[in-house]
């Protein structure tokens, strides 16, 4: 039995999701005012009329029985690749506006679980006459950034009109491996302020643990920044803001996109997360600079290129570059280990030491054990105390990269019931010392010397003998040590004398 076409019309008229193939419980109708064709597009012209800021949304369109038309026009932007469709089940709309700057973009408004699969629609703006004669406008195949795990891939653009002009707007779903993106969406339509080049700023933002980025971990979780701080120009065609990393910070007024090998995400409208696993492969850690940019009235150098950095021409537009902040992607590290080396103190003097050597972590696999970090129960942070009363000393050494876990070490300064000076009387002065030291040395009986001069890893860094004698005064050089403990031991037969040099510049 056929049904009349006044009665489909009313059903169309009826179902909440009108304009498209509507749903009815018999199941789909063709409205009269169909969106699947450029030349009976749906008319959304007054959701234009709205003042600034207010967001309009239009009614629910499914696309799920949308076909693509042979005269669709096939939009650069659209990301398809060359086994797909590029345009497959396509609904078009048409508008008239008022010279106004607005921006569209899909959303799920209250589809449910029949949204759209993955948000994934892509739109193109063209203007014209009639579906016959159309000019590209505006395109774009998402709105966030693909690797954003908390957007969908909808497709949204910023659009100057001019007033008394005719638009056709085409929304399509994405194509991949032969499977598109069907289901039902809403089309969101603000009127925008208009934001100048002049008013363009890169605002502020952070990283998380010195910027330090250990394995495994991703930025997106040690990225925040004040969006309030950014101010994007909405200028046309193409605005927005992009993260670059590069190798060095970049330079002041240079424009980003000239700097060869650098990395940028496409221009957002807004300021996103940025996603950023770490997946190094490198044993050495990997430096960057993260640097927000914002750009204004910009076009692209290659049409069928992505809207990042390097593919922008800036000439006729503006661009802003943001503080830098270094980030490093940390390898796998070797877990700390060390040792704490105590010297004892003199009766009734507080002249005991305790000096740390460590290994493993960051420190290591850059070759700087000046970045271990060190905090003693004293309240010290150096490497060695000097000047210390008999006692226990503990200290926390830390990786300054957060990538291994701290560990606590422990000393104890004593006092020994005897000296280590047997039949020797050996002096050191001054101590602590500069670049040198004088020895003087006086035996009872005549004899030769060894001198030896170590430090605390048990390295001996200069060794010296000397012919019999009762008396020996000898300057050591210690230019070439750097600051820290050392020894001198004196052997003379069965004789022996140790003691402790510091050297401090």
């Amino acid at each position: 039995m056929t049904t009349p076409t006044r009665f489909l019309s009313l059903l169309c008229f009826l179902s909440l999701s009108c304009p498209g193939f509507s749903r009815v419980p018999d199941g789909h109708f063709p409205c009269i005012n169909d969106p699947d064709d450029c030349s009976t597009a749906t008319n959304i012209s007054t959701y234009f009329m709205a003042g600034t800021g207010m967001v309009q949304m239009t009614g629910t369109y499914d696309n799920t029985n949308a076909t693509a038309d042979p005269g669709d026009p096939a939009p650069t932007c659209f990301a398809e690749a060359a086994s797909d469709q590029q345009v497959n089940n396509s609904l078009w709309f048409t508008f008239t506006a008022d010279g106004g700057l607005f921006h569209l973009e899909t959303v799920p408004c209250n589809a449910g679980g029949q949204y759209i699969s993955g948000g994934d629609t892509q739109m193109a703006v063209f203007q014209g006459t009639d579906c016959n004669n159309l000019t590209p406008v505006a395109c774009n195949e998402d709105l966030y950034n693909d690797n954003d795990p908390f957007t969908d891939f909808r497709a949204g653009l910023d659009l100057q009109t001019v007033a008394g002009q005719t638009y056709y707007l085409m929304i399509d779903g994405f194509a991949a491996g032969g499977e598109v993106a069907t289901g039902l969406f809403c089309i969101e339509i603000i009127r925008m302020t208009s934001i100048t080049c002049q008013q363009a700023t890169a605002g502020t933002f952070q990283i998380d643990n010195n910027g330090f980025l250990c394995k495994g971990d991703n930025l997106l979780n040690a990225l925040s920044f004040d969006e309030s701080t950014f101010v994007i120009p909405n200028q046309q065609p193409l605005s927005g803001m992009s993260w670059a990393l590069t190798a060095q910070p970049i330079p002041a007024d240079t424009w980003p996109g000239s700097i060869p090998g650098i990395i940028s995400t496409p221009l957002s409208v807004d300021v996103i997360p940025l996603y950023l696993q770490n997946n190094i492969t490198s044993s050495t850690p990997q430096v960057f600079y993260l640097t927000p940019v914002v750009v204004g009235g910009a076009t692209l150098i290659n049409p069928d290129g992505p809207p990042k950095l390097p593919n922008l021409d800036i000439s006729a537009g503006c661009f802003d570059v943001g503080s830098t902040h270094a980030l490093t992607l940390v390898p796998v590290l070797d877990a700390l280990h060390g040792a704490a080396t105590s010297f004892p103190a003199t009766a009734g003097q507080n002249n005991g030491a305790v000096a740390v050597t460590v290994n493993g972590g960051y420190p290591s696999t850059v070759s700087n054990p000046a970045l271990y970090q060190f905090l003693w129960n004293t309240g010290a942070t150096t490497s060695s105390l000097h000047n210390l009363g008999p006692g226990t000393y503990s200290v926390t050494i830390s990786d300054p990269s957060g990538c291994t876990e701290s560990i606590m070490l422990m000393a104890d300064i004593i006092v020994p019931a005897t000296e280590q000076s047997v039949g020797i009387d050996l002096s050191l002065t001054p101590n602590p010392a500069k670049n040198t030291i004088f020895l003087e040395v006086n035996l009872p009986v005549a004899s030769s010397l060894d001198i030896e001069v170590g430090n605390v890893f048990g390295q001996t860094l200069q060794r010296l003998k000397t012919a019999k004698a009762n008396r020996l005064e000898q300057t050591l050089d210690l230019s070439a040590y750097p600051d820290g403990l050392y020894y001198v031991r004196i052997r003379a037969g069965q004789k022996t004398a140790v003691r402790k040099i510091i050297v401090q510049r």
